[in-house]
C-alpha cells in the first residue's frame, strides 16, 4: 500500500463507513404502516375527537341533543372517521406497539387540543374552512 492510498483510507474510510451506517439505519427505522391501518395524520384526528368526547363526558356536557349515551357519542366519532370501534382499537394497538409513532401522534393531538382550548377561551379565532 503506498502512502497516498494510506492517507486516503485514513481520512475518508471513517466517513464512508459512517455514511453507510447512517443510511442503513435511517431506512430501517421507517415505520411501515399496513394498508388497513390509518395514517398517523388520520389517527391524530380520531384520537383528538375521542379525547374531546371523553372530556365532555367527564364534565357531563351534552354534546348532541340526539345523544343518548356513551355508545352513541363514540358512534359519531367512528362514523365521522369512517371506522368502527374495533377498527379504532386495532389502529391504537398498532401504534401502541410503535412508541415513537404514537409519541409523534400524541404531540399533534395535544397541539390540536391546545388550539381548540385557546379558541374556546377566545384567545384565537377559529380557522375558516
Amino acid at each position: 500500500m503506498n502512502c497516498l492510498t494510506f492517507v486516503f483510507m485514513k481520512r475518508y474510510l471513517p466517513i464512508f463507513i459512517f455514511s453507510v451506517i447512517a443510511i442503513s439505519c435511517s431506512n430501517g427505522n421507517k415505520l411501515k404502516i399496513p394498508k388497513d391501518v390509518l395514517s398517523p395524520d388520520s389517527m391524530v384526528e380520531v384520537i383528538t375527537d375521542v379525547h374531546l368526547i371523553q372530556a365532555a363526558q367527564r364534565l357531563n356536557m351534552i354534546i348532541d341533543t340526539t345523544d343518548t349515551g356513551t355508545v352513541a357519542t363514540f358512534n359519531y366519532v367512528w362514523k365521522k372517521h369512517h371506522i368502527t370501534e374495533a377498527g379504532y382499537k386495532k389502529n391504537l394497538d398498532f401504534y401502541t406497539h410503535n412508541p415513537a409513532a404514537l409519541d409523534s401522534i400524541y404531540e399533534k393531538v395535544l397541539n390540536n387540543l391546545s388550539k381548540q382550548k385557546a379558541v374556546l377561551q377566545g384567545k384565537l379565532t377559529p380557522k375558516k374552512h
